[in-house]
């Protein structure tokens, strides 16, 4: 088996797009989660990557509601993700990522309203990826920064409802910490419907750093028969979750995060290839 590894480009922070490729790849992955910025022209971002030989293994979106119950609100995000799907084909993308209004931590006060909406935005997502032949993910996040769609389970509900093969699953190993009682279990569950898998130890640090049974994680995705990327999310210690940027040399500290963890995931993977 082929397996591609990547990490998420927004956790190297707000220096400039070429400096975070060549920090990509010096750790030694084969592809790259880029944010979904659509002042970025999608040509120049390929020619880019390109460049230092790193595939889109996933476009993470801007931050936008999908459920909001202001109409206006909502509409634009959609329209925010229709436009990235155009992107994202031009970019050469075979995947985009969906989710919640990441810090939208509670709802409307009327949760079968507020989930009609999620399916309604999802399914107009997911329709024109089909058109255009681009798989889209849903990306199971936790309580502190969603308040819809925490769990492996509620991710599959999801799924039923939009009613489209083409919609799968992005498991997170530091959300499911948070949420799931056995993320192992969880992976079990979603089988086949997984699209991405996502790696980070329980503080969102390099593997080892934290008390995830990352190992087991592993071995979950081949008992499930999970070829796709495993693509890593890791953030340096410090105050603030929802920013890559702290104190000292935060690009030092992600980047060994990055590459002793990519060698001790090729172990484990190619140990279970193997067997």
């Amino acid at each position: 088996m082929s397996r591609d590894y990547g990490l998420c480009l927004w956790t190297f922070g707000d220096i400039p797009l070429e400096e975070k490729c060549k920090l990509a790849k010096g750790i030694g992955v084969d592809g790259v989660e880029v944010q979904g910025d659509l002042s970025q022209n999608p040509i120049n971002l390929q020619a880019l990557l390109n460049k230092y030989e790193l595939k889109v293994l996933s476009v993470t979106p801007d931050n936008v509601d999908i459920s909001s119950t202001n109409e206006n609100v909502r509409l634009k995000a959609v329209q925010y993700f229709l436009d990235l799907l155009d992107w994202a084909k031009e970019l050469g993308a075979n995947r985009i990522c969906l989710h919640g209004d990441v810090g939208k931590t509670q709802g409307s006060g009327d949760l079968s309203k507020d989930w009609e909406l999620l399916v309604n935005s999802s399914v107009s997502v997911v329709k024109k990826a089909r058109e255009l032949g681009i798989e889209v993910v849903f990306e199971v996040l936790n309580r502190y920064e969603n308040h819809q769609i925490v769990t492996a389970k509620e991710a599959l509900n999801l799924i039923d409802e939009v009613g489209s093969e083409n919609l799968k699953i992005l498991l997170d190993a530091y959300h499911m910490n948070i949420e799931e009682a056995c993320p192992i279990q969880a992976l079990k569950v979603i089988r086949d419907k997984l699209g991405v898998y996502h790696i980070a130890d329980s503080n969102r640090q390099g593997v080892g750093d934290g008390h995830s049974d990352l190992k087991g994680q592993m071995t979950a995705l081949h008992d499930i028969g999970y070829e796709g990327p495993i693509i890593m999310e890791m953030v340096a210690e410090g105050p603030n979750p929802f920013t890559p940027v702290k104190e000292g040399d935060y690009l030092d500290v992600i980047a060994g995060y990055y590459k002793e963890s990519l060698k001790q995931l090729k172990e484990w993977d190619a140990v279970k290839v193997n067997a």
